[in-house]
C-alpha cells in the first residue's frame, strides 16, 4: 500500500496551508529522481508480485463468519517468523500492512498463502477458524456480524474522525496514521461522505432489479437517514469498501525509463480487458449486486473531490480506480499523432516547473495531472525534507491516486541507496486462487517483454480506453460484452498495430475520427485469441523461445495452461471466479431467490476458498476447483 510513514498526520484544517509547499517540493523530489535516474539502462527485466490477502474466521454455527480485524497482530507473527528464516530467506515471505485491518500483502507467491494460513489459525478466537480469503472483496463487509472485534459503526462520532460509516466501524481501518487519516480528510475535503450506489441484482444471475437514479453525494446529505436510500442500489459509504479490497500486483522492471513510459502506455490499453477476465466481486453489504468487478465500489468510495471539481471535471474522475489519463510515450506512434483526447486538469504550477527543467511536455503533464490531487496526509514532523535524497512528499502524491496500471520511478537516494530499483510499470487484478493469480503475472511477464521486443503499437484515443473501462465491470462481460481495439493489429483494417503478419482487411473498420487508425469493437476472444491476437502472439513467443532452448518443456506446458484458462472464459467455457460465485449461491441450499445474500453461503465458501489451494485437497475442494478450472485444476 505505497508509502507508509510513521509521524504525526495533522488534521485537514491545518494540513491545507502546507499542501503548495508540499507539491513545490515533491516536484523537486521528482527532479532530482530523474536527474539521478534518467539515463540508467538495466540488462535485465525482473519481475516482482504481491498479493492482499484477508484474514477471515468461520464459527461453530453455520452462518458464522466474519472478518478477522487482526491483521496487525498477525503482521507482527509474521515478522518474528521472517527474523528466524534469516539464515534462509527464500523461504520466507515479505509481508506489509493494508488499509483495512483484516488485510496483509504478502510477496513471494510460493510460500505466502502458507505462513498466512498458519497465523491466521492461531489468532482465531476460541471455537473460530481463522482462514485465508483472496476473492477481490468480502460480501459481508459493513454487515452487523461481518467483522471482529469490532463496535457498532459511528456515523456521528463526536471528534469528527474515522470515517462516520452507517456500516463499517473504524476498528476495521488498520491502525496505522495514514490510513485513519485518509478516511477522515477524504470526507471532510469533499464536504461530504463519499457514496457508491452499485447496482441492485434481482437474484443470483445478476440480473439487475428496478432501480433509481441515485443522487449526489452531496444531495444524500439531505435525505432521510436510512441503510439503503435509493431502490435498487446497494448504497456504500466508506473508503473501507474500496480499499478493502484485496488484489494481486504484477510489476516489471523496465530496462530503461523509454521503455517503462511505452510499456505504461501499451498496459493502459490492455488493462481494462483483464479486468472482465478476472472478475470476482459479484456480492457487496451482504447482498448481490449487478457488476462482477470492484472497479466501481473502489472509484466511488475514493473519489473526495468537491462539488465543484465534480460539477466542472477538474479532476475528471476519482482518485481511485480511474480511467487512463494520459499516454506518457517519448517515441513511437505519439511522436506523429496525439491519441491523448480527453481534457486532463493539471497543477498548473508544477507543469511550469517541470517545463523549465527540461521535462518533456508529455512526461510533465503525467506528474502535473496527479499533483492536481491535494496529498491527503500532511505529517508534522516531515514538512522539511532534504530533497536531493529523500522522497517522501513524491511518494504521497504519487501512492495515492489508484489506476489499473501505475507507472513507477525509482525510489529517491534514501530509500534506494544502492540504486539496485529502477523504472518500473505495474499492473492490478485479483482472482480466489494462486493458479489464476499466478496466470495474471505469468501472462503479464510476457506481455511485457513481448511489447518491447516488437514494438506493439496499440494506441487508440484514449476516450476509447476509457470506454472499455466503463463496459468492463457488466455481468458477464468476458464473453457477453464488446470492447474497442486496434483493428489493424488484429489483421483486420491494414498494415501497423506492431507484427501483423496476416492481415486481412476484408473486414476493415471505419478510421478513427481522431487518428485515421481502425478501431472497432470486439469480443475478448477476438482480441486476444483469433490468429494474432494478444494472447495468441504471447504463445508464439513461449514456443519461440522453446525451440531456442530458453524456454523449458515444464514452463511451456505451465503457459500454455495459464493462457488456455483465460480462452475458455472468453468463450463460456469455465466460469470467471464471480460467475463461479453466482453459481454456487444458486444452487446453495439457503438461498430462495431474491437479492440478499445469506451467511450459511458466505461461511461455506469462506471454508472452501481456503481448501482450494491446500495439498491435499478434500472431495470437495477438488469438485469445486474443477468447476472453476475444469481440466486445468491439474496444474493448480
Amino acid at each position: 500500500m505505497g508509502f507508509l510513514e510513521e509521524a504525526t498526520p495533522m488534521p485537514w484544517g491545518e494540513s491545507t496551508h502546507h499542501h503548495e509547499a508540499l507539491k513545490a517540493s515533491a516536484v523537486e523530489q521528482f527532479l532530482q529522481i530523474l536527474r539521478d535516474h534518467e539515463a540508467r539502462k538495466d540488462p535485465e527485466m525482473l519481475w516482482g508480485d504481491e498479493q492482499e490477502y484477508a484474514l477471515v474466521e468461520v464459527g461453530p454455527d453455520t452462518s458464522d463468519v466474519r472478518l478477522m480485524l487482526r491483521a496487525n497482530a498477525a503482521l507482527e507473527q509474521l515478522r518474528k517468523r521472517a527474523e528466524s528464516y534469516k539464515a534462509s530467506p527464500a523461504t520466507c515471505a515479505l509481508w506489509s500492512p493494508e488499509m483495512g485491518n483484516h488485510m496483509v500483502e504478502g510477496a513471494s507467491l510460493a510460500f505466502r498463502r502458507r505462513e498466512l494460513a498458519e497465523v491466521a489459525a492461531s489468532l482465531s478466537t476460541s471455537g473460530w477458524r481463522g482462514v485465508v480469503w483472496t476473492f477481490a472483496n468480502f460480501p459481508l463487509l459493513g454487515t452487523a456480524a461481518g467483522q471482529a472485534p469490532a463496535e457498532p459503526a459511528t456515523p456521528d462520532r463526536e471528534d469528527g474522525l474515522g470515517s462516520c460509516s452507517r456500516f463499517v466501524p473504524d476498528e476495521v481501518i488498520t491502525p496505522h496514521p495514514r490510513f485513519l487519516a485518509f478516511v477522515a480528510n477524504i470526507r471532510t475535503r469533499k464536504g461530504a461522505k463519499t457514496a457508491a450506489f452499485l447496482p441492485l441484482a434481482a437474484n443470483a444471475d445478476g440480473k439487475p432489479a428496478r432501480t433509481q437514479e441515485p443522487p449526489s453525494p452531496w444531495q444524500l446529505e439531505e435525505l432521510e437517514d436510512t441503510d439503503d436510500p435509493v431502490a435498487g442500489r446497494i448504497y456504500l459509504d466508506a473508503a473501507a469498501f474500496g480499499a478493502g479490497s484485496c488484489c494481486t500486483q504484477a510489476t516489471c522492471l523496465c530496462p530503461s525509463l523509454s521503455d517503462a513510459r511505452y510499456l505504461y502506455d501499451q498496459l493502459l490499453v490492455l488493462a481494462p480487458l483483464f479486468l472482465p477476465l478476472t472478475a470476482s466481486s459479484p456480492f457487496w453489504r451482504g447482498m448481490i449486486a449487478a457488476t462482477d468487478t470492484r472497479i466501481e465500489a473502489f472509484r466511488e468510495t475514493w473519489d473526495d473531490r468537491t462539488v465543484e471539481e465534480t460539477r466542472q471535471q477538474a479532476p475528471r474522475n476519482s482518485r481511485a480506480a480511474t480511467s487512463p489519463q494520459v499516454f506518457l510515450a517519448d517515441s513511437g506512434p505519439l511522436l506523429t499523432k496525439d491519441y491523448n483526447d480527453v481534457d486532463v486538469a493539471v497543477h498548473e504550477p508544477s507543469l511550469q516547473r517541470l517545463l523549465a527543467a527540461g521535462v518533456d511536455a508529455r512526461l510533465a503533464r503525467h506528474v502535473a495531472q496527479l499533483f492536481v490531487r491535494d496529498p491527503l496526509n500532511v505529517f508534522r514532523e516531515r514538512l522539511e525534507l532534504d530533497n536531493a535524497t529523500v522522497g517522501d512528499h513524491w511518494e504521497q502524491l504519487q501512492s495515492s491516486n489508484w489506476g489499473t496500471v501505475r507507472f513507477k520511478p525509482p525510489p529517491a537516494r534514501a530509500s534506494n541507496p544502492r540504486g539496485e530499483i529502477g523504472w518500473r510499470v505495474e499492473l492490478r487484478t485479483a482472482q480466489a486462487t494462486d493458479f489464476e493469480n499466478a496466470a495474471v503475472v505469468a501472462i503479464a511477464r510476457v506481455l511485457a517483454e513481448v511489447i518491447l521486443e516488437e514494438r506493439w503499437d496499440l494506441y487508440m484515443p484514449i476516450s476509447r480506453v476509457e470506454q472499455n473501462l466503463e463496459r468492463s465491470g457488466g455481468v458477464g462481460a468476458v464473453c457477453q460484452q464488446r470492447f474497442f481495439f486496434r483493428a489493424d493489429f488484429l489483421g483486420r483494417g491494414g498494415a501497423g498495430g506492431g507484427r501483423s503478419p496476416y492481415p486481412d482487411t476484408s473486414a476493415a473498420p471505419p478510421e478513427s475520427r481522431e487518428t485515421g487508425d481502425s478501431v472497432a469493437d470486439f469480443s475478448l476472444e477476438e482480441i486476444l485469441f483469433s490468429k494474432i491476437g494478444v494472447f495468441t502472439r504471447c504463445v508464439s513467443f513461449m514456443q519461440q523461445r522453446h525451440r531456442e532452448g530458453k524456454c523449458s518443456d515444464d514452463t511451456l506446458k505451465l503457459f500454455s495452461s495459464y493462457v488456455e484458462l483465460f480462452r475458455r472464459r472468453t468463450r463460456g467455457e469455465l466460469p470467471t471466479p464471480a460467475a463461479w460465485l453466482r453459481r454456487r449461491l444458486a444452487n446453495h441450499p439457503a438461498y430462495q431467490g431474491g437479492p440478499e445474500l445469506p451467511g450459511e453461503f458466505v461461511r461455506d465458501m469462506a471454508t472452501l476458498a481456503s481448501s482450494l489451494s491446500e495439498t491435499p485437497r478434500s472431495v470437495e475442494a477438488a469438485a469445486a476447483l474443477e468447476e472453476l478450472l475444469g481440466d486445468l485444476a491439474a496444474f493448480a
